[in-house]
């Protein structure tokens, strides 16, 4: 994805935090009308309840019986409320409600109505919410003609409330409007102040200003502080890294100068003296010599690069019979020499076989090449705690304090004839790839001892 198709984080957090006031919003909304709408239900039936309860109230004492008389049925608002009477059958006797409503209707509604149970329904275009109620038994209506009746159904209109919830639904969608209007505005100056942080962290980097990066505004908050931290730690290892591949690369084209002049030389010097077959023996077996010495280097060049630049392969190995076969290829070479490997039990680490063995047997060279002839060397493999400790040791000349203090850099050697001074520098990049150290004790006529600290496997 190109960077001009990449969504803005500024305008991405300003959404989705309107969403969620939005979202917010509309849950707070639905939730006050629902509570309304349940508020008016509630008084609703309290009120349908009192007015059966008052109904219940009608029948008078008259002539030696209860009497509900005409006129108090049709004195029953008729606006706001419906009063039926009914007889012992269901039958609709009566009722205050005019003449819109079928008494078909009522009889339906009464029908649904059991107990003191309340039930909302629509008659006539008129919603309301009834409830039946038993009246005093041996009750009569009285409108000229005397007719027993039981129960009463009553019902209280439901328009006014349906009204208030109308108007506050419509005036909470207002309200939510309004408020997402302002929480636009009102989030957009706030993600915008909040982020300024890592747009000037962004444009800083983008310009390659770098220098004191974590300084405010870059660094106003503890995150973007930290991210420009990072930013300047992995600036300071690029200008290392910079530094010594100029440094590496200064150092390659030397070492590789020199045999390339003395090729190019003897090469001259042959076709200046075609006939000398002394000359041209000697041409030869120079620049045989040198390109040798040229592989030797570039072999070693690539092996430190991969060193340093790959994660080595996993396996377990066996450090003591990694030394014991370093010793063995030491007899071949070297058969004078005194070589012993001092251990009692395998120590075992997680790593690339190839590259130990190369560790050990750069480390053993050097002893063989630098300590001198009457040297004994002697390799110590042992544990301690969680990790393999690995020791060559040799009681030769030792290293003059400014060599010793240099031992690890790159084309660093007491006897340019003797190597390329890049065995010790492959060592310490072996072990850093695998998690480990090197350390070297040296004094001139005391010897050399090189330890070597790894990760054991039971460290992992």
């Amino acid at each position: 994805m190109s960077e001009s198709a990449r969504p803005s984080m500024v305008r991405t957090l300003r959404r989705r935090i309107l969403i969620v006031v939005a979202v917010a919003g509309i849950v707070l909304a639905i939730a006050s009308v629902w509570g309304v709408g349940l508020i008016t239900l509630r008084t609703a039936e309290t009120q349908v309840r009192v007015t059966a309860q008052t109904v219940t109230t009608w029948p008078q004492l008259q002539r030696g019986g209860l009497i509900i008389d005409d006129a108090q049925l049709r004195a029953a608002n008729v606006g706001s409320t419906v009063v039926a009477l009914l007889d012992a059958d269901g039958q609709l006797v009566a009722a205050s409600a005019d003449t819109a409503i079928p008494f078909a209707d009522l009889e339906d509604v009464a029908g649904a109505v059991h107990g003191d149970e309340t039930a909302r329904a629509e008659i006539a275009g008129r919603s309301a919410l009834f409830t039946r109620v038993d009246l005093p038994p041996g009750t009569v209506y009285d409108d000229g003609t005397a007719t027993p009746v039981s129960t009463a159904l009553v019902g209280v209109g439901m328009e006014a409330a349906d009204r208030l919830v109308t108007a506050l639904a419509l005036a909470a969608l207002a309200v939510l409007a309004v408020v997402l209007a302002l929480a636009g505005v009102v989030v957009t100056l706030v993600v915008s102040r909040t982020t300024r942080s890592l747009t000037v962290l962004a444009d800083r980097v983008e310009q390659s200003h770098l220098t004191d990066l974590a300084a405010s505004p870059a660094g106003e908050f503890g995150e973007t502080e930290s991210v420009a931290r990072a930013i300047e730690r992995l600036d300071g290892r690029r200008d290392a890294t910079e530094r010594r591949l100029r440094t590496f690369v200064a150092d390659a084209s030397h070492e590789l100068r020199t045999p390339l002049t003395k090729i190019q030389g003897w090469t001259q010097l042959h076709f200046q003296r075609p006939d000398d077959a002394e000359t041209t023996e000697r041409a030869f077996g120079s620049v045989s010599e040198e390109s040798e010495r040229m592989g030797v280097l570039v072999d070693r060049l690539a092996l430190l690069a991969r060193s340093e630049a790959t994660s080595p392969v996993r396996e377990r190995v066996d450090l003591r019979e990694v030394c014991r076969a370093a010793v063995e290829d030491a007899a071949l070479l070297a058969p004078d020499a005194a070589v012993a490997v001092i251990t009692d039990r395998p120590v075992v680490i997680d790593g690339d076989p190839h590259a130990i063995a190369q560790l050990v047997r750069n480390l053993v060279g050097n002893a063989l090449r630098h300590a001198g002839p009457d040297a004994s060397i002697t390799i110590d493999v042992r544990e301690e705690g969680e990790t393999a400790v690995l020791v060559v040791a040799d009681d030769g000349v030792g290293m003059a304090p400014d060599l010793r203090d240099r031992a690890f850099e790159r084309f660093v050697s007491g006897d340019r004839r003797a190597g390329s001074g890049l065995g010790l520098a492959i060592v310490e990049a072996i072990a850093v790839a695998h998690g480990g150290v090197v350390a070297l004790e040296s004094e001139p006529g005391a010897g050399t001892r090189v330890t070597v600290r790894l990760p054991s496997a039971a460290s992992r």
